[in-house]
């Protein structure tokens, strides 16, 4: 104080002036070590946030998983619309605005809002309609697992973009923390000059301590915010079971979380460094999609795959990847992120689901296979007994003969109907009819279906009466031969039950007849013994028939109007029935056709009339003696004598020796089947090659296709008819004058 004073006024205040800084500083020195303390503490705090794990996506993760295995295996409604409320209440949860403080960003709040408005409005409504049945279900219940997988990739995405962030921000956090303690040093050594300098430094330490102090604040302030967002990250991570990694540049786990160790049975300190190819893969983890991944990792592009994977205790288990690289804000590769998500359970419904159409596959061909030997064995002796009776029907007769020929003749041809019927609706199970789509008349084509039931309708005493309207154009354009087939079976019906009064046909055209596309109604419409209402529905069902005593009565195999429904359906159109007891019944059949501009070519004359055949050279290749009689007999009515071979070996000696103009083929023969007989035939230098004709049972949907791809020129199926055959020979005359 004596000093202070000796120096005046201006001593006196330099004096307290440098005292008093000398205080602040010591102050701000004591301040400056509690800052450091500080420090020490919140980065102890951001260590710990990085290495906690979050927990609030990976619960909305889990129940989205477990609502689509109860969709997946249809489980009972009530546990899925209880599965549907849990994905709810959670999806709600996780998007609330009070996860603001959790979240730390605003930007991750929207996200989260608008994956709870997709499941809101996009996906809970198709799991709500999946609880029903039908068609419209099934397809609500695909849709639904779509939405939800979609789902489960958002909140995967929305994990993995959390941990980045968080590691962004914990680098940003180390960052601050170091140039603090930086700054904290200059300012320690600025002390120690200011203490040595005097007076007048002290000055300038204190003012840059202050600024020191500040930036300190500033620090920690953006260190709590950094701190808020990595605890929510940390949860996130914490509670998802889906297993993260990531990897250096090179592949070397750098860092996993809870849920992989858990999966996988590995601890980061026992796997850090190394590749997880090198402990994760086994013999059944695919080489293919490992060169896949690592192609992509030196090209530093993002993958998604899946494959086998196998714990520590060598147990394997399916993953589905999602392997994302890291980049530098420089843009420089620094590494990979990888999501890995449990998908055994899928990947063993799928392989069961692959195991059961194999199964379903296999079944339907062994069934194939059965309805083709089925059909060829039944239709072999149904060509002898429709073949003799038809040829005994054109005998001299008594009527008691004729009377029992007759019946035998109409069983047999009942016979044939029922097995058409079966291979009929076994080809349209199996999805292996083919439609046309070619020009027709609709008139030739009434005529001649409505032609085929004159003779039962004038032995019955019924009325068959044919209506078109002048509107329907004289061609059309679609499949001929199953519309008619559709109405052979629906005047068939109407023929069978009606036992007095009339059938009636009648064919409309809908709307304006000058369009394009045109609507075409047929009715058929009879005074028949009529349905009950509630038998209605049922009838176009398989092997539903109208009721057990019509059955006994009037037989039939119930498959008529199913087989005529689905062709129907199949070619666009639609078939419905109206009936009532003791009235009668109407079917309508809706079609749609185009308007074809064109009439339909006519048929060539030469095949309109029974040509002569006395002078033809026919060749007879089959091995049953039965049929070869059958044959042999139907050629004897129209005049022709044919030489006849047992194989198909026999046959081609036979062309090579002999000139034959006709050659009626079988299929299935000992020695030589037919197939190989025509290609050998076809190979053989001939001055003109003969006309080939398959004669065979083999009548599956496509046998036609194949025969006449393998060098046939035209087909008939057993049981043949004289007319079946005289029409195959004037086609034989006419494809010969054509050629």
């Amino acid at each position: 104080m004596r000093l202070l004073r000796g120096q005046g006024p201006r001593g006196v205040a330099l004096g307290v002036l440098g005292f008093l800084m000398l205080a602040v500083s010591v102050a701000v020195s004591a301040d400056l070590v509690v800052g450091s303390r500080d420090t020490a503490r919140r980065i102890d705090e951001t260590q710990a946030l990085i290495e906690a794990d979050p927990r609030t996506l990976g619960q909305v993760q889990r129940e989205l998983l477990r609502l689509e295995l109860l969709l997946r295996e249809r489980a009972r409604p009530a546990d899925v619309r209880l599965g549907e409320q849990f994905v709810t209440q959670r999806v709600r949860e996780s998007a609330l605005p009070k996860q603001r403080d959790v979240l730390g960003s605003q930007a991750l709040v929207q996200e989260a809002q608008e994956v709870e408005d997709r499941w809101l409005t996009q996906v809970r409504p198709y799991v709500r309609e999946s609880l029903g049945k039908g068609d419209r279900a099934a397809d609500a219940r695909l849709a639904a697992i779509e939405g939800i997988s979609r789902l489960e990739e958002d909140y995967n995405t929305l994990a993995a973009a959390g941990e980045i962030n968080r590691r962004q921000q914990a680098a940003a956090a180390s960052e601050t923390t170091a140039d603090m303690l930086w700054d904290m040093r200059r300012m320690l050594v600025l002390l120690s000059l200011l203490f040595i300098a005097g007076i007048a430094f002290t000055v300038i330490g204190a003012w840059l301590l202050v600024r020191t102090n500040r930036h300190r604040l500033s620090a920690l302030r953006n260190l709590e915010e950094l701190n808020e967002e990595l605890t929510f990250y940390s949860r996130v991570v914490q509670a998802t079971d889906s297993a993260l990694v990531a990897t250096d540049r090179m592949g070397h786990v750098t860092w996993v979380n809870e849920a992989f160790e858990r999966t996988t049975g590995y601890r980061l300190d026992e796997i850090r460094g190394r590749r997880a190819a090198d402990f994760l893969t086994g013999e059944t983890t695919s080489r293919e999609v490992l060169r896949q991944i690592d192609e992509a990792g030196a090209r530093g592009l993002p993958i998604r795959t899946e494959l086998a994977q196998y714990t520590a205790d060598g147990e394997e288990f399916w993953v589905s990847l999602d392997l994302s690289p890291l980049h530098s804000d420089a843009g420089e590769l620094e590494g990979f992120f990888g999501v890995l998500t449990d998908i055994t359970e899928r990947h063993e419904a799928e392989e069961l689901l692959t195991a059961a159409r194999q199964a379903a596959e296999a079944s339907a061909q062994e069934k194939a296979g059965f309805l083709a030997t089925m059909s060829h064995e039944i239709r072999t002796p149904l060509n002898a007994v429709l073949g003799l009776t038809d040829l005994l029907l054109l005998t001299e007769l008594d009527e008691e003969q004729r009377d029992y020929t007759e019946t035998a003749h109409q069983s047999g041809n009942h016979l044939l109907a029922l097995v058409n019927d079966v291979l009929d609706y076994s080809a349209l199970e199996a999805g292996r009819l083919e439609y046309a789509n070619q020009p027709f008349s609709m008139a030739q084509l009434l005529d001649e279906t409505l032609t085929m039931f004159v003779a039962n309708a004038e032995a019955k005493g019924i009325e068959l009466r044919l209506r078109q309207s002048p509107d329907v154009p004289p061609a059309l354009r679609g499949d001929a031969m199953r519309l008619r087939q559709v109405l052979v079976n629906v005047v068939g019906n109407a023929m069978k039950f009606t036992e007095q009064g009339s059938v009636s046909v009648d064919c409309d055209l809908v709307g304006s007849p000058w369009g394009h596309r045109l609507e075409v109604v047929l009715r058929v419409t009879d005074t028949g013994i009529g349905i009950p209402r509630w038998r209605i529905p049922d009838l176009f069902r398989s092997f539903v028939r109208g009721d057990a005593s019509s059955t006994r009565q009037y037989g039939g195999t119930g498959l008529g109007l199913a087989i005529s429904r689905r062709l129907v359906e199949a070619m666009g159109g639609t078939i419905d029935l109206e009936s009532e007891v003791g009235v009668g019944t109407t079917v309508t059949i809706r079609m749609v056709h185009d308007r074809v501009e064109e009439e339909p070519p006519p048929v060539p004359r030469a095949a309109q009339a029974v040509l002569d055949h006395s002078e033809r050279r026919v060749l007879v290749a089959e091995d049953d003696v039965v049929n070869q009689k059958v044959v042999v007999r139907m050629l004897g009515r129209i005049g022709i004598v044919p030489t006849v071979v047992e194989n198909g070996r026999e046959a081609v000696e036979a062309v090579r020796t002999g000139a034959f103009d006709t050659i009626l083929m079988d299929v299935e023969m000992p020695v030589m089947d037919g197939l190989r007989a025509v290609r050998l035939i076809r190979d053989t230098d001939l001055p003109v090659q003969p006309w080939i004709v398959a004669l065979t049972a083999n009548a599956l949907s496509g046998d036609r296709d194949r025969f006449l791809a393998a060098g046939m020129d035209d087909y008939v199926s057993k049981p043949v008819t004289l007319d079946a055959l005289s029409g195959a020979l004037d086609r034989s005359r006419v494809g010969h004058v054509a050629g």
